[in-house]
């Protein structure tokens, strides 16, 4: 059993959510062109994501230590706190993102090897490659897709 548990994430999740967020795509990409505040993506974290999206976290001792957020078939996003990265979080959110469903479908920015290297072993297919006009970043992204069992 991992050391951590899963729950869905709740409205009081927000702040810490988009603290995550900001934090691991920091650490990951540190390139990576941030169109909107850190005031901005709190309000889009808690307006946006957390009501329209299947959101759930993974708690270490009363800290979120990952996230995943999926609306539809597309798994609209999934990080992990830095420090708690190769424990194992990613892979229990991903799997609590496929629990049942068919098909999802994601972006990934091509720079971002280690992410679409963990998509890979997961059985994620690359589709498509972009020039970066289709995300706000203007960074070149890769679509992956994964059928189920």
């Amino acid at each position: 059993m991992p050391p951590f548990s899963l729950r869905p994430a709740e409205a009081r999740d927000a702040a810490a959510l988009t603290d995550l967020f900001l934090r691991s795509r920091a650490d990951a990409m540190p390139y990576l062109f941030r169109p909107y505040t850190d005031a901005e993506t709190a309000t889009w974290m808690s307006a946006h994501v957390l009501p329209t999206h299947e959101v759930h976290v993974a708690v270490d001792d009363g800290t979120i230590v990952g996230f995943v957020a999926v609306r539809g078939e597309e798994l609209a996003h999934l990080y992990v706190d830095p420090a708690a990265q190769g424990r194992g979080v990613g892979t229990t959110l991903l799997d609590r993102a496929k629990r049942d469903r068919r098909r999802l479908e994601l972006f990934v920015f091509q720079r971002n090897e280690r992410a679409r290297e963990f998509y890979y072993r997961h059985g994620f297919r690359l589709v498509d490659r972009n020039d970066g006009s289709r995300n706000e970043e203007r960074e070149p992204d890769a679509r992956y897709f994964w059928t189920g069992r």
